[in-house]
C-alpha cells in the first residue's frame, strides 16, 4: 500500500501519526503529574493543618486555589483530548483516502475488462452495421425487381395494341428505344456509384490496416513499460533492503 500510496499523502499521514503518539504520551505524563501533584498538595495541606493548625479561613482558601488549578488542568486535558479526536479524524480520512486508491493489478484488471467489453460493443455494432447493409441490398434488388417487372407487363399488355398499325408500332418502338437509353443512363450510375465505393472501400481499409499498426504498437509499447515497472519495482525493493542492512 505504502508502494501505491501518493508520498505527499503518505508523508502527510506518518507526521500525523507521529503527533497522535506524541499527544497521547503528553496526556499519559500530563495525567501522572496531576496526581503526583495533586497527592503532594493534600500532604502538604495535612502537614500544615498538623504543624501550623492554620484557621478554617486560610484552609478553605487554600482549597479554593487547589480547586482552581485543578480546574485549570482539567479544562488543559479537555482540550488535549479534543485535539487528539480532531487527529484521529484526519488521520482516517486519510487512510480512506489511501485505501481508494486502486493498486496496479487492479488497473491491470480494469484495463483488461474494458477492453473486453470494447471488444464485445465492437462486435455487436459490426454485426448490426451488416444486417442494416444486407437489408438495404435486399430493399435495393427489390425494387429494381419490381420495376423491371412492371416494365415487361408494360411492354406486354401494349404488344398487341403497338402491333395494329404501323404508326403505333413506331410510336412504340420510339419508346421502346427511350426505356433502352433509360436503362443504359440508370446502368451508368450504377457502375459509377460502385466504382465510388470501390474507392470509398479501399480507402477505408487503409486506414484500418493504419490503425492496426498504430494498436499493435500500443500493446507493444504497454507490455514495455509494465516490464520497465517491474524492473524498477526490482530496484527499488533492492535498494530498500540494502538501505535497511
Amino acid at each position: 500500500m505504502e508502494k501505491n500510496a501518493d508520498p505527499a499523502v503518505l508523508d502527510k499521514l506518518r507526521s500525523l501519526v507521529t503527533m497522535n503518539e506524541s499527544l497521547k504520551q503528553q496526556e499519559q505524563e500530563f495525567k501522572t503529574h496531576c496526581r503526583e501533584e495533586m497527592t503532594r498538595l493534600q500532604e502538604d495541606i495535612e502537614k500544615l493543618k498538623t504543624e501550623s493548625g492554620q484557621d478554617n479561613e486560610e484552609e478553605k482558601e487554600r482549597n479554593q486555589l487547589i480547586d482552581q488549578q485543578y480546574t485549570a488542568e482539567r479544562e488543559k486535558l479537555q482540550k488535549i483530548r479534543l485535539l487528539m479526536a480532531r487527529r484521529n479524524r484526519e488521520i482516517a480520512i486519510l487512510q480512506r483516502k489511501i485505501d481508494e486508491v486502486p493498486s496496479r493489478a487492479e488497473l491491470t484488471q480494469y484495463q483488461k475488462r474494458f477492453i473486453e467489453l470494447y471488444s464485445q460493443v465492437s462486435a455487436t455494432h459490426k454485426e448490426t452495421k451488416q444486417f442494416f447493409t444486407l437489408y438495404n441490398t435486399l430493399d435495393d434488388k427489390k425494387l429494381y425487381l419490381e420495376k423491371e417487372s412492371n416494365l415487361l407487363n408494360s411492354i406486354h399488355d401494349n404488344f398487341q395494341q403497338a402491333m395494329s398499325s404501323a404508326g403505333a408500332k413506331e410510336q412504340f418502338l420510339r419508346q421502346m428505344e427511350q426505356i433502352v437509353e433509360g436503362i443504359k443512363q440508370s446502368r451508368i450510375k450504377m457502375e459509377k456509384k460502385k466504382q465510388e465505393n470501390k474507392m470509398r472501400r479501399d480507402q477505408l481499409n487503409d486506414e484500418y490496416l493504419e490503425l492496426l499498426d498504430k494498436q499493435r504498437l500500443y500493446f507493444k509499447t504497454v507490455k514495455d513499460f509494465k516490464e520497465e515497472c517491474r524492473k524498477n519495482e526490482m530496484l527499488l525493493s533492492k535498494l530498500q533492503s540494502k538501505g535497511a542492512s
